[in-house]
């Protein structure tokens, strides 16, 4: 600020304006960068409508050995347009799985009666899915691994993940309740005798509502950290900038949103 002090009235202008010209740069950048994250998730909702063919899987992808669960033993507990949006999910995981650049093993155990339905009435998409994108069982998850190598994700959990264990299978809650069943997820994995815990989220960026997302959002977030290995890039990468605070490490200014979820209809990192 001294030496600042000490230039001319011009200088001080010049470098003001330096000063505005950078961040306004640096805006306008971001700015495009989540313009560009915008419309790559439009585009995988309108894959997983069925709108448009999906592109042909990255010419480099592999393997990544990950596991990656998705529990649909509550159809019990959501309504028909709850488990239409459940389904909807799904297809939005489907998606972003087989455009994916480290694929994962992307499980879904306890299809019950009402979901398999919705999924029956989409057969036409549904029996197009590559296998070695999706696996549908009607058992559970219990029956597939052992538990010492299951970690249920559930924001209620108090612990926390540091890192993704390509030894561990995680379990994500497939839900939609709008906040109706409190700590269920955590309550059934502490009943399983199974690990627990949330995604680092708060660690990374700050949200401008509780900590619920989608169930493609939280098996997006996955796909990415286990391409990048970095869970602030996982984080800004899905989380629509609507849901982010203000000023916080990650948000920018607003663009034009079309809504990025694949419903209104929420879960609650389950």
């Amino acid at each position: 600020m001294e030496e600042f002090n000490k230039l001319s009235r011009n200088q001080r202008k010049k470098v003001m304006h330096q000063e505005k010209w950078e961040r306004e740069a640096a805006a306008f950048k971001e700015k495009k960068q989540e313009q560009r994250r915008e419309r790559r998730r439009r585009h995988n909702q309108r894959i997983a409508r069925g709108e448009i063919k999906p592109s042909r899987p990255p010419p480099n992808q592999i393997r990544s050995g990950h596991q990656i669960v998705v529990d649909m033993d509550f159809d019990d507990k959501m309504s028909e347009r709850e488990i239409k949006s459940m389904c909807a999910q799904l297809s939005h995981c489907y998606s972003a799985n087989r455009c994916a650049t480290q694929h994962v093993d992307l499980h879904i155990t306890k299809l019950h009666e009402k979901s398999s339905s919705r999924f029956t009435a989409l057969k036409s998409v549904h029996t197009m899915w590559a296998k070695q994108y999706i696996g549908f069982h009607d058992k559970e998850y219990l029956d597939m691994f052992d538990k010492d190598k299951l970690v249920y994700l559930t924001a209620d959990s108090p612990n926390v993940v540091e890192h993704l264990d390509p030894e561990k299978a995680y379990v994500v809650g497939g839900i939609v309740d709008r906040n109706r069943y409190k700590l269920l997820t955590l309550k059934k994995a502490e009943e399983q005798g199974i690990a627990h815990a949330q995604l680092p989220i708060g660690q990374y960026i700050q949200m401008a509502t509780r900590k619920v997302m989608t169930v493609n959002q939280i098996f997006e977030i996955l796909l990415r950290f286990i391409e990048t290995n970095d869970w602030k890039t996982a984080f800004v990468d899905v989380i629509p900038q609507r849901k982010l605070k203000e000023n916080a490490p990650g948000h920018t200014e607003p663009t034009e949103d079309n809504n990025t979820d694949s419903s209104s209809n929420t879960s609650d990192e389950n």
